[in-house]
């Protein structure tokens, strides 16, 4: 009945082509140029007027730029200016320093993750007093391509934290290999040997709050996101699947084979291919629902009721849970603390998808 194959994904997944960029700026901090490659000159000739490449071309870069180096840990180390980075990255960074608290800043860093790279999918996972972000590999990514992806979340975190009033971040990383991995830098304090790639901070850090939260530049930036994810190497799924439950909301029609019918793919193969992306089809109902829900309710002349309806719940109490859930108060309450205070928002739960 179902033809599966249609959308079917790559064994070889497409990269952002800015990582040309990372590459090259990292080598010219030390001083070294990518293009004294013969081949990795081609290859950056060949990706000037695109914005994705293949896998292969992103494991090449990194081999001609460890090669280069000398630097068995390259990926582990380069670093960009801010500036010099892509603007999808740039981008990135904004809505991390944005969120309001750290644990909103790592579930919009796993939820953005694809604008990082489409090799690898990032998971949040807290257990007893760690919070660990997991990076699961998806075709066969360069080992420094893993390691370069440590160094950006890393990065992102420790600046978090710093300004989230940590003196010191206690930021761990594991990786493969890393029994010889280089001495501990300024943004991590120990790089362990593990049979995956992951980084580790304290439970705690969830709480920390963001002093330069702005919860305005925060919603504009989300909805600038979707838009780039749309486009990107890796929208065949998730935002095709986010687009149809955006246009069935208010007809009530948010059930897995409503949407996946028209996609001529079964209920099943949907689940799996959001899995591959690490994500989930109730948890793109949520995400869909809570930003169209903090977008109409700054209308003050909407009503609840039909808010409610809008979003595609059949009753206004039963919007009233799902937002409570989301967000840690009422409809009601998120109103009038926005006519309160002009730019207020309220911040999420920790176990917030939004």
């Amino acid at each position: 009945m179902y033809n599966d194959k249609v959308v079917a994904l790559s064994e070889s997944p497409r990269e952002w082509s800015g990582w040309s960029r990372v590459i090259g700026q990292a080598l010219a901090t030390r001083g070294l140029d990518l293009h004294s490659s013969p081949l990795a000159e081609r290859l950056t000739r060949r990706l000037q007027d695109n914005e994705v490449m293949d896998q292969t071309a992103c494991t090449l870069l990194w081999q001609e730029a460890q090669a280069i180096s000398g630097d068995p840990w390259f990926g582990l180390s380069a670093y960009c200016a801010d500036g010099d980075l892509p603007l999808s990255l740039q981008m990135i960074g904004l809505t991390v320093s944005a969120s309001l608290n750290m644990s909103t800043a790592m579930n919009n860093l796993v939820r953005f993750f694809t604008l990082v790279s489409t090799q690898a999918r990032l998971e949040l996972r807290v257990v007893g007093d760690d919070a660990r972000l997991l990076l699961h590999p998806r075709g066969r990514p360069h080992a420094q391509h893993m390691a370069a992806l440590l160094n950006i979340v890393g990065r992102l975190l420790a600046r978090c934290a710093v300004r989230g009033g940590i003196a010191s971040p206690d930021i761990t990383l594991g990786m493969p290999g890393a029994d010889i991995a280089p001495q501990p830098q300024a943004w991590y304090r120990e790089c362990v040997a593990a049979q995956s790639y992951w980084l580790k901070v304290p439970r705690l850090w969830l709480d920390l709050d963001m002093p330069e939260s702005t919860p305005g530049l925060l919603h504009g930036m989300t909805g600038v996101l979707h838009g780039v994810l749309a486009r990107g190497p890796a929208s065949d799924m998730v935002e095709k699947v986010r687009h149809a439950i955006q246009q069935g909301m208010s007809k009530g029609l948010l059930g897995e084979e409503q949407i996946a019918a028209p996609m001529n793919i079964s209920t099943r193969h949907l689940r799996r291919l959001l899995r591959q992306y690490g994500t989930g089809y109730e948890r793109l109902v949520d995400e869909v629902r809570c930003d169209a829900a903090l977008r109409l309710l700054a209308d003050p002349h909407s009503s609840l009721t039909r808010i409610a309806y809008e979003l595609g719940f059949q009753d206004p109490s039963s919007f009233t849970r799902a937002f409570r859930r989301w967000t840690g108060c009422s409809p009601r309450d998120f109103r009038r603390r926005q006519a309160q205070t002009p730019g207020y928002t309220t911040s999420m739960k920790s176990s917030n998808p939004c």
